[in-house]
Formats: structure tokens, sequence, C-alpha cells
């Protein structure tokens, strides 16, 4: 073979690496967290800002509001224990992190959701509308049903779960 084709065998290669990697890992998030205090983790008080789809190293914003946006951070923080909308309300309502969300914001406003169970899957319909519209800008060709997921159990109970890595971004809060 001509060496003149190298580069683009290597290209070829790395675009099949990157494809097998979407397919077995799902796609990779960045989550960013705003207000947050210097030297600590993902306290209470702090602001889930917004998600971001990363793909051939450009971010891509999933646009979401508040009550999305705790949702997909609880199911990424959860995304290796399939949980069905019971147990992910209670998760919420018992971490502090939801329940002080934003009090570290001193503009005054509640930055808190109350979220139901029956509210949980029309949230996960919402994500899953998001992550297409951002899938579809990012020019991915991914099925946002294969990464949020629905599992159903023997009593055919969902669960739902987040497949995808995730990172968390934290900007202090001067």
């Amino acid at each position: 073979m001509s060496e003149s084709f190298t580069p683009l065998i290597e290209k070829v290669d790395l675009l099949l690496t990157e494809f097998d990697e979407l397919v077995t890992s799902g796609p990779h998030f960045k989550i960013v967290h705003r207000f947050h205090e210097p030297e600590t983790r993902c306290l209470p008080g702090e602001q889930v800002g917004w998600v971001l789809l990363m793909h051939h190293s450009r971010e891509h914003h999933l646009r979401l509001p508040i009550s999305l946006l705790l949702l997909f951070d609880y199911l990424a923080k959860n995304r290796h224990r399939p949980q069905s909308a019971t147990q992910i309300v209670a998760g919420m309502r018992a971490n502090s992190f939801y329940t002080r969300h934003g009090s570290n914001v001193s503009i005054g406003t509640r930055q808190t959701r109350r979220i139901s169970r029956t509210s949980v899957r029309e949230y996960v319909k919402r994500i899953r509308r998001a992550l297409q519209l951002c899938f579809t800008e990012a020019g991915l060709h991914l099925d946002p049903y294969a990464v949020l997921v629905s599992e159903r159990t023997e009593s055919n109970e969902i669960h739902y779960r987040l497949r995808a890595t995730v990172e968390w971004i934290h900007i202090d809060r001067t």
C-alpha cells in the first residue's frame, strides 16, 4: 500500500476508535457547578450551571432548565445504579446538595425545585428531547433512549440510568 494513504488510514482508525468508545461508554458530558467554595467538593449551596456534551474537542450546550439540570446531575452521580422514580425522588430529597441547591447565590431567588415521583417520567422525556437536539447539533447519530436508558423490572417498574461518562467542573464563588 502506498505511503500516501497512511495519514488517511490513521484518521479512519481514529474515527473508528472514537465510534467504538461512544457505543460502549456512551457520550461524554461535563457538568459545571457554579458558586463553588474553593478547596471543597460538591457541597450544598453550589448551583448546577449547565451541562456540556463533549465531541471532537468541542462543547455543545445541553439546553435544560434548573429542574432538568438537577435531575441530570443526580442521574449522572448515580449512573451505575438504575433507579425508579420513587428512588430518585427519595435520593434527591435526602441529599442536601439538591435541597440547598444554589444557596451560595446571593440574589435571594429560590434555586431548588421540588421534583415529584410523577414528574420524573415527564422530565426524562424532556431531557431526551434536549439530548436529541444536542446530538443533532454535534453531528452525532446517537439515540437519546440509549443514553438515558429506561429498564423494566420484573414487576414492570421502570428504572432510569444515564449511560455516559461524566466529569464535573467547579467554578469558584469568588
